[in-house]
């Protein structure tokens, strides 16, 4: 016999028959898994009734499986179990997942499985804030594991909870500020802590917290940005004009104090300040505040200088007589022709106190990545950026974000 005879004979064992295609339906199915892991599911779903049965009952465990997530000790022991008819509690524990998470659609699933709560009040929680839509469930899942990771569990479930899902984004860009508002929140004996005005409670409105997040995110800003003597120039001199003392605000101190004092905005001007577009002064009787004055560029004279806003207290419109009083002040000023300056000034952040701000925050979550290492002017302003889209995709409509 030839050696090109014994190369071609056909072996005496049987050949295996391919396992048998999957119907339509389960084809469909198997295709709403993400794209890295279809062929491997197809595969397990065709090797196997209970596997086929699984994809469908707990795709978490499927994704995990066709994904090689975990160490394939625990792949193999997973896989023996499902063959055996073991319960779907001691599958998911051999793999490491909750099993809240079986409610969720194969489209939840498009990276490795992050870290999830496992409580037994979260997992009854969690139940009633599925995400609306397969298509939201993704960003839904990564929002609920970061939201944890950087606060936790009563901010996961309130993350969980709002309808801000329908568009792709990145959980600790959408959320880190929000996430470090909430968590400072409740840490009371923080410095942080004091420049809260409205704290996050598991209660509170979307559109009610994010706009409280802001204004503490501003007032971080104006912590760090205008310490004692950063501002010089007042522009305009301060004095008493028919029994009202016009005094300027320069420091971080003599803002948050008058925005404590007029339960106003002034302490949102950081930017504006450091940035040579306006002044602010208090305008006091007998040493009690009763009105915030802003001045600023002309709106139609170049180069000259006017009243842009007149409040009282809680931003309601100030007496006549304060009015009165503050263009007669304004009448005597020397310094009224200014012109703005080409280029905005730098005005640097203080990066050992944004340090010491965030130290409590940072040590309880392994260094919170997602919050800027070293302060500058423009990361606070992608931070606002972030913060205003977070505001379009919730429906949020307020001034803060304009």
């Amino acid at each position: 016999m030839s050696q090109v005879t014994k190369l071609i004979r056909p072996r005496s064992e049987p050949r295996r028959s391919p396992p048998p295609p999957l119907s339509n339906e389960s084809e469909n199915y198997a295709g709403r898994f993400a794209s890295s892991t279809r062929r491997e599911v197809r595969r397990l779903m065709r090797s196997s009734p209970r596997l086929a049965d699984l994809a469908v009952v707990f795709p978490g465990a499927m994704y995990a499986l066709a994904s090689k997530q975990g160490t394939p000790e625990q792949r193999h022991t997973a896989l023996s179990l499902i063959e055996e008819g073991a319960p779907l509690k001691v599958v998911a524990r051999t793999l490491e997942l909750p099993l809240w998470l079986r409610r969720l659609p194969p489209e939840a699933f498009q990276k490795t499985i992050p870290p999830v709560p496992v409580g037994e009040n979260f997992t009854r929680r969690i139940a009633t804030r599925l995400p609306a839509s397969p298509t939201h469930s993704a960003l839904w899942l990564e929002s609920v594991a970061f939201g944890a990771l950087a606060c936790n569990d009563d901010f996961a479930l309130w993350l969980a909870d709002q309808p801000i899902f329908s568009e792709s984004g990145r959980p600790d860009r959408m959320f880190g500020i929000l996430a470090a508002y909430a968590w400072h929140s409740r840490a009371q004996q923080t410095r942080a802590h004091g420049l809260i005005v409205v704290p996050w409670r598991p209660e509170i409105a979307f559109d009610t917290a994010l706009c409280a997040a802001k204004s503490w995110l501003s007032r971080l800003r104006l912590t760090l940005q205008l310490g004692p003597g950063v501002l010089t120039d007042p522009w305009l001199s301060g004095g008493q004009v028919r029994g009202y003392t016009f005094v300027p605000l320069l420091d971080r101190t003599e803002i948050l104090a008058e925005a404590r004092a007029m339960q106003n905005c002034a302490d949102q001007y950081a930017e504006r300040l450091a940035d040579d577009r306006c002044r602010l002064f208090s305008i006091r009787r007998e040493r009690e505040h009763v009105a915030t004055l802003e001045i600023g560029p002309h709106a139609r004279e170049a180069g000259m200088l006017a009243i842009t806003q007149l409040k009282g207290r809680h931003n309601m419109a100030a007496p006549l007589d304060v009015w009165q009083a503050a263009y007669a002040w304004l009448a005597a000023q020397s310094g009224l022709r200014r012109l703005p300056p080409r280029l905005a000034p730098e005005r640097k952040l203080d990066a050992e106190a944004w340090d010491k701000l965030m130290a409590s925050y940072r040590k309880a979550t392994s260094g919170a990545p997602w919050l800027p290492d070293v302060p500058t002017q423009g990361i606070f302003d992608g931070l606002n950026a972030e913060m205003a889209d977070l505001a379009r995709r919730g429906g949020v409509s307020s001034w803060l974000f304009t």
